[in-house]
């Protein structure tokens, strides 16, 4: 089975670049791909619970909790988490904290990496 990581480090809301990602694995779930997620840099944000749709016609929280419910990894970055303020006890259960090192495991172990 093929292996994809997307890495999304994108602020939410601030375009539909997250959205597209979240969409994209969906997309690939239904062609038997396994997807793995990485958090980075304002992707953490994705990861965040609470949030705001800020007008926009989808919530990210809620694909985010539908693809975790499918199994689908997302690992947010510690370092990254930090910066933008933002607790473990603010992210959406399931998501975990991860480092450079699991970043760097996560593109080893794939067949192709998406940065969105």
């Amino acid at each position: 089975m093929q292996t994809i990581t997307i890495i999304i480090n994108e602020l939410p809301y601030k375009n539909d670049k997250a959205w597209n990602a979240l969409r994209l694995v969906g997309e690939l779930l239904d062609q038997d791909v396994k997807v793995k997620i990485f958090l980075l840099e304002d992707g953490v944000d994705v990861g965040k619970e609470n949030q705001e749709a800020k007008g926009k016609e989808y919530n990210l929280e809620e694909l985010t909790k539908e693809l975790l419910a499918k199994n689908v990894p997302f690992v947010a970055c510690s370092s990254c988490l930090k910066v933008c303020g933002i607790s473990r006890e603010k992210l959406i259960d399931g998501i975990v904290v991860g480092h450079m090192s699991d970043l760097a495991n996560l593109i080893k172990e794939s067949d192709k990496v998406l940065t969105f």
